[in-house]
């Protein structure tokens, strides 16, 4: 079943941009048994996109398969892990007398490490290809081809004008089982011309309320009202200066140099929870005023402080890696 909504309006009223963001990962000062994390490369066409935030917002514009297989890996593994973890205090309380198994343990550690390992290959099964909103330009580009003829961008790829760029959202049922979510879908407003334009947004594991669309929608109308400086958000504070309208705006502001790259990443998390969580009550009708200056409404927790390169870090980390095969 899939029921058909209207356009969503191209503004604002929410106001609250937020996505956590871990400037310096510790992931990446230290592998574990994750030894071949050194060929994990994102693909070509993403990589340039990616690596300039104040330009280009970035989605995938093809469902990618390689996530879902990952977990499922992990989900397997993590199952191992989990009967030997009831196996062995059952051995020790009733079968202390018999042989013990230790078979299964290797099979699944070795199965854990494995699939581990195999991460920076299993990320390239599936299509690649992203949609890119470019603030710079106010136009979006598609990596994937098209069967009419559309402009092309700097870059090579059919390329459409913001303005002609909608989104529509969809309540449709996603699984065999019957279960349902709000969808947003990006398309040009000529659908019938570009049928290839139409994108499938996943932004909520359970997106039983349309509220995740409009806050989705959100981000990509304000990311490309390039009048505007840059939503204040830890993704973007690197390469705010990297963007005239808003590193003339920080000067205006007094904004300090660093703010969210000081803030742990869990204190980041409860706040992005606490915004999501008050959209559910907000109509989105009115708009409200941005916050702009985020260093006096969220003041640094000296109770959250970020996390140090420390065994027991380490210790975490092997452990996860040797139970379910995650990397991080």
């Amino acid at each position: 079943m899939i029921n058909l909504t209207p356009t969503l309006p191209k503004e604002t009223t929410y106001n609250r941009f937020f996505q956590s963001h871990e400037h310096s990962s510790l992931t990446e000062q230290f592998d574990g048994l994750y030894l071949t994390r050194k060929f994990e490369k994102s693909s070509q066409k993403r990589r340039f996109f990616k690596d300039h935030p104040e330009r280009f917002l970035v989605k995938a514009s093809d469902k990618h398969f390689a996530g879902w297989l990952s977990l499922a890996f992990m989900f397997i593994g993590l199952a191992g892990s989990f009967f030997c973890a009831v196996y062995l205090p059952a051995w020790l309380i009733f079968f202390f007398g018999e042989p013990f198994d230790y078979h299964f343990f290797i099979v699944v550690l070795i199965w854990n490490l494995f699939w581990l390992n195999l991460i920076p290959w299993t990320k390239r099964v599936g299509s690649d290809h992203i949609i890119y909103f470019d603030r710079l330009t106010g136009r979006v580009g598609y990596t994937k081809a098209f069967n009419h003829q559309t402009e092309k961008d700097e870059f090579g790829n059919a390329s459409f004008a913001w303005q002609d760029i909608v989104c529509t959202t969809q309540y449709k049922t996603t699984t065999q089982y019957g279960s349902q979510a709000h969808i947003p879908y990006i398309r040009h407003r000529d659908f019938d011309t570009y049928p290839e334009s139409e994108v499938e947004v996943v932004v909520s594991e359970s997106a039983n309320s349309r509220t995740y669309c409009y806050l989705f929608w959100e981000e990509v109308c304000r990311f490309m009202d390039n009048t505007k400086p840059l939503p204040d958000v830890p993704v973007y504070e690197a390469v705010r200066h990297l963007d005239p309208v808003t590193a003339a705006f920080d000067k205006e502001n007094s904004r300090p140099e660093r703010f969210w790259q000081d803030m742990s990443f869990d204190q980041q998390y409860s706040i992005e929870a606490k915004l999501i969580s008050e959209a559910f009550d907000f109509a989105f009708d009115k708009p409200q005023a941005e916050i702009t200056k985020p260093w006096e409404a969220w003041p640094i927790d000296p109770s959250m402080p970020k996390p140090v390169l420390d065994n027991k870090y380490k210790f975490k980390r092997v452990f996860r890696q040797i139970t379910c095969g995650c990397p991080v």
